[in-house]
């Protein structure tokens, strides 16, 4: 059933190119945000996912585009609720803070600002900040602590919302949101203006192909996600737009996310314009034969899933996942059958009383599993497991066991 139009591209989102080959189809699969009121209601929307490699540049991606306006509008993702992800916010924006010189008063901007908790931090420390978001429930909760948000995505033309003072902005900051865009190079070249051409900072945060590839995180190709990048195709698709990658990772991998591929570039003009970094090769990614191998690898793995699943459930075992988020929703309705999982635990109370898309298991705070146990839990939030470990102490001290699903893929 699909609510949203879709339609198919014929050119590669970057380089424009036709020479596109498909090396992993998933089947029909829902958005990640389509949650229901009800096992029995049928999904918002379900549409394969194939996953395409441009042969002129090597950058991955999705073909069919879902009309996403309205789906945005009433998006309710956020991190906040999270200790690891709380701290990394603030860590992202001292970092960035001491690093580049920043000063009470400089302008940041945050595109797909959420809740403005990222944001938040920046204010903290002095910054005149603004973000742009979809989802009006979001948009609530950011005035609510304080952050002013402009209610709308942000597209050509979007520069002249920003108040006159805050022109040009020191840094503008894309958290897992540059890999939603349709348009990955137009948007950059919107966003460009915006930035001080004399020390202006886009600061990017998307999931790695390449962790995807040795990891097998089949659960981050969504509808949502329209490219898959790598720092090296990131790199030449800023570099087109005359942005320049200054940096790779900012922070430890310890105190990243999940799946965080942490990037900052300026434009040609700025003065950390000497910091930039050589070209990167393109790697296995770009690679054919290695996108097809990983292709039948991701195969393998949905079968390991069911099969784990299976002789569990076999074995008397009564399940629960953990992590209501993009990755369990996704890895759920991949593999998961009516009646596996009884429950999927998110501390996200947005989540709490609805069921998942596709596999339809019901989401419910974490502490429900000490008033209806279970033998086993699979984290599908992994960047998340040792918080996850302590709330769960008293689950594991028990006898209780937590399994992550990267241990299975």
């Amino acid at each position: 059933m699909s609510g949203f139009g879709v339609t198919w591209r014929t050119t590669c989102r970057h380089c424009g190119g036709t020479d596109l080959i498909p090396y992993l189809t998933l089947p029909s699969l829902p958005m990640t945000d389509g949650f229901l009121k009800s096992a029995d209601q049928p999904d918002l929307f379900s549409h394969p996912i194939a996953v395409h490699l441009c042969r002129g540049c090597g950058l991955s991606q999705i073909r069919h585009e879902v009309q996403v306006a309205e789906y945005y509008s009433d998006y309710n993702y956020s991190a906040a609720s999270s200790g690891f992800a709380s701290r990394f916010m603030a860590d992202l924006a001292e970092t960035v803070w001491r690093r580049y010189d920043l000063k009470a008063g400089d302008s940041i901007i945050e595109i797909g600002s959420g809740d403005g908790a990222q944001l938040a931090c920046f204010r903290d420390l002095g910054a005149t900040v603004l973000g742009f978001e979809p989802s009006e429930a979001l948009c609530a909760t950011s005035r609510r602590i304080g952050v002013p948000v402009v209610t709308g995505l942000y597209q050509a033309g979007s520069e002249a919302l920003i108040p006159a003072p805050m022109r040009p902005v020191k840094a503008a900051l894309l958290t897992y949101t540059f890999d939603h865009l349709p348009e990955p190079r137009l948007f950059a070249q919107s966003v460009a203006p915006a930035l001080d051409p004399d020390c202006g900072l886009l600061i990017l945060e998307v999931h790695d192909l390449e962790k995807i590839f040795a990891r097998r995180e089949f659960c981050l190709f969504e509808h949502e996600h329209t490219i898959y990048p790598t720092a090296a195709t990131l790199q030449r698709i800023l570099a087109d737009c005359g942005l320049l990658v200054v940096e790779i990772g900012v922070l430890p991998e310890e105190r990243r996310r999940g799946n965080s591929l942490l990037v900052v570039a300026t434009p040609k003009t700025s003065r950390f314009a000497p910091r930039a970094l050589a070209p990167l090769p393109p790697g296995p990614c770009s690679d054919e034969e290695s996108c097809l191998a990983f292709g039948r690898s991701v195969e393998d793995s949905i079968r390991r899933l069911g099969q784990w699943t299976a002789e569990r459930r076999k074995a008397g075992k009564r399940l629960a996942g953990y992590g209501a988020g993009g990755r369990g929703v996704m890895t759920l309705a991949a593999f998961a059958k009516p009646g596996d999982f009884a429950y999927v635990c998110d501390r996200n109370t947005a989540f709490h009383g609805w069921f998942t898309p596709g596999a339809k298991v019901p989401v419910v705070p974490p502490e429900h599993v000490f008033a209806d146990p279970v033998d086993e839990i699979l984290v599908f939030s992994f960047g998340y497991m040792d918080e996850i470990r302590a709330d769960l102490e008293a689950f594991t001290a028990k006898g209780g066991r937590l399994t992550s699903m990267l241990d299975i893929l």
